[in-house]
C-alpha cells in the first residue's frame, strides 16, 4: 500500500496554520462540553411548584427512573451526552493517526452524518424557552450558560469536521471525475421537480403551522410555529438561539432542497453536479428539521408532565416535510454518478469532493 495514503492528515498539513488550528478547535470543544454538562440549561418554574433545573443528566434521569422512557432516554444519553465525545476522540484519530484514506474519509463522513443529532436536548430546551414566551410569573424559564456552552461545543465540533473533511479530501488520491450521467427515465427525469416541489410545499407550511399548543387553564394558550418560535427567542433577547433555529430549520432545509433542484436543472453538466454535491454535502449536514421532529416527540412524552400540552396540525407538517425530503434525496441521487478511477485535474472542482446525495455523509 502507498505509505502516502497511510500518511496521518496532520502531516499533510504540518506547514499551514490548520496543524494547531484543528486541536485548539478540539480542545475548546471538548472544554465548553465537559463545563456545559456541569451546569444547568434552564431553570423553570410553573405556577406554584418549585423551581426545576433542566439540564441533559436531569432529562435522562427523568427519562429513565420516573417516566420508564427506556429508549428516549437511551437516546438522549447517546447523543447528548456520549457521542459528542466520541466524536471529538474520532476528530483527534481522524487527525493523528495514519489511517488509509478510505477509513478516513469514512469516519469523517459518519461523523459529520450523526453530529447534527447531538442538538437533540437544545431544540428542547429551546420548545421550554418559547413556551414559557409572555406567560407572566406563571411559567418562567431562566436561560443558564450551560446551554450555549453546549450550543458552542456541538456547533464548534461541527465546524471541525468539515473542515477536515474538506482537508481529506483536498489530499485523497483516489478522489473520483465527474462524467457525464446514463440516461434517466422520464419518471425518473420528470419525478424530482414533482417531489422537489412538495418538499418545498411542506417545508414552507411546517415553518408557518403551530406544533404545540398549552392547554392549562392558568395559563395564556399561546400556540407556536417555526417561525413564531424564531420570533419568541428574538423577543426573549435570545439572539444565538433564534439565529441557531433560523439557520437549522429555515435556511439550511430550504438551500437543500434548492440544491437538488438545481442538480436536476443542470443534470446534463458533470462539472457543475460535481460542484453542487459538495456543497450539499456540508448543507445536508446543517440541516436539521428531523432532529427537532424528534426533539417535539420527545417534548410531547417530557413536557406534559411540566405543563400541559397538546400537538397541532405544524407536528405533521413537520413530519411530510422531513419525509418528502428524505424521499427527494434518494431519488435525487441517481442524478449524479461518478467514474471512481482517476483523480480530477487540479482546480478542476474547487477543492470539493463528490457525494452521492441520496444519502447524508
Amino acid at each position: 500500500m502507498d505509505s502516502k495514503k497511510t500518511r496521518p492528515l496532520a502531516f499533510d498539513y504540518d506547514q499551514s496554520a490548520m496543524v494547531w488550528v484543528i486541536p485548539l478547535m478540539i480542545l475548546a470543544a471538548l472544554t465548553f462540553n465537559i463545563t456545559a454538562l456541569t451546569m444547568p440549561f434552564l431553570e423553570i418554574k410553573i405556577g406554584l411548584a418549585p423551581v426545576e433545573n433542566y439540564s441533559i443528566p436531569h432529562t435522562v434521569h427523568l427519562m429513565w427512573f420516573e417516566f420508564k422512557v427506556y429508549l428516549i432516554a437511551v437516546l438522549v444519553a447517546g447523543f447528548s451526552l456520549v457521542f459528542p465525545f466520541v466524536k471529538l476522540l474520532l476528530l483527534i484519530c481522524g487527525w493523528y493517526l495514519p489511517l488509509t484514506e478510505h477509513r478516513r474519509g469514512r469516519v469523517l463522513s459518519v461523523l459529520g452524518a450523526l453530529g447534527r443529532w447531538s442538538l437533540l436536548d437544545v431544540f428542547v430546551a429551546l420548545v421550554l424557552i418559547v413556551l414559557a414566551h409572555d406567560q407572566g410569573r406563571l411559567f418562567v424559564t431562566g436561560v443558564k450558560p450551560g446551554l450555549a456552552l453546549f450550543l458552542a461545543a456541538i456547533i464548534i465540533a461541527m465546524i471541525t469536521g468539515d473542515i477536515m473533511h474538506r482537508l481529506h479530501d483536498r489530499t485523497s488520491v483516489d478522489q473520483p471525475v465527474p462524467r457525464r450521467a446514463k440516461q434517466l427515465s422520464p419518471l425518473m427525469t420528470w419525478g424530482v421537480p414533482v417531489l422537489a416541489l412538495a418538499a418545498l410545499g411542506t417545508l414552507v407550511a411546517s415553518l408557518q403551522a403551530p406544533y404545540l399548543k398549552i392547554t392549562a387553564w392558568f395559563l395564556d394558550r399561546t400556540e407556536y410555529s417555526i417561525l413564531g418560535t424564531i420570533q419568541a427567542l428574538i423577543e426573549e433577547s435570545d439572539f444565538i438561539f433564534g439565529f441557531a433555529v433560523a439557520m437549522f430549520l429555515v435556511i439550511m432545509p430550504s438551500l437543500r432542497v434548492l440544491l437538488i433542484g438545481g442538480a436536476w436543472w443542470w443534470r446534463g453538466d458533470p462539472l457543475k453536479l460535481f460542484r453542487i454535491s459538495g456543497v450539499l454535502r456540508v448543507v445536508e449536514r446543517w440541516a436539521m428539521l428531523d432532529v427537532f421532529a424528534l426533539a417535539i416527540g420527545l417534548f410531547l412524552l417530557e413536557g406534559g408532565n411540566l405543563v400541559p400540552i397538546e400537538h397541532r396540525s405544524g407536528v405533521w407538517l413537520l413530519l411530510a416535510a422531513v419525509v418528502s425530503t428524505v424521499v427527494l434525496s434518494k431519488v435525487a441521487g441517481s442524478l449524479i454518478l461518478w467514474s471512481s478511477t482517476e483523480r480530477p485535474a487540479d482546480g478542476q472542482n474547487g477543492g470539493a469532493a463528490p457525494m452521492d446525495v441520496s444519502k447524508p455523509s
